[in-house]
């Protein structure tokens, strides 16, 4: 695939997460040259990555150095952008990246501002307890995914396969469940 031949199904692809990575936090342009990078499966030069979704050169520059400090993309000795063809690599690598980043921090913060908040005595008691149950909350997805690392990752994806195939049986045979 090139700019040129880009499909409709693969444009299409790339332009919805676009869309979609601004809704996780994530840069749009960063999210379209992930997408475009994985779906080319081989090292793609900067200038059809410009050409191909239509970026200037601050913008591409950005995107790619979003996506090489998130270890998402990197540079072969040509000097071409790649990125890992397995989706289930990738995702481990973006967890692994923002785990880093936001889950500690986020229990320090917590932990801090429950401990300055039952400082303040009965004032803020109330908000104390609440802060209590989103770190209890927060410590729980932590220890959660502390012990899910400790899975090989061919393991993992053996464990997340078969809950999907029982919740897509359990949608066919129960039908779904909206709220």
């Amino acid at each position: 695939m090139t700019a040129a031949a880009a499909s409709p199904a693969a444009r299409r692809l790339i332009d919805f997460l676009g869309e979609l990575g601004p809704r996780w936090g994530l840069p749009a342009a960063a999210c379209r040259l992930h997408g475009y990078l994985y779906l080319v499966a081989r090292p793609v030069t900067e200038a059809e990555l410009r050409d191909a979704l239509e970026l200037d050169d601050i913008v591409l520059k950005d995107a790619s150095a979003w996506l090489a400090d998130y270890r998402l993309v990197e540079r072969d000795r040509a000097g071409a952008w790649r990125t890992d063809s397995d989706p289930w690599e990738l995702m481990m690598r973006a967890l692994e990246e923002r785990r880093r980043r936001e889950i500690t921090p986020a229990l320090d913060l917590l932990r801090d501002c429950q401990r300055a908040a039952l400082a303040e005595g009965g004032r803020d008691r109330a908000v104390a307890a609440q802060i209590g149950k989103l770190l209890a909350l927060a410590e729980d997805l932590a220890a959660i995914d502390m012990q899910a690392r400790r899975l090989s990752p061919q393991a993992l994806r053996h464990m997340i396969g078969i809950g999907g195939r029982a919740a897509r049986f359990m949608d066919r045979t129960f039908g779904r469940r909206d709220r």
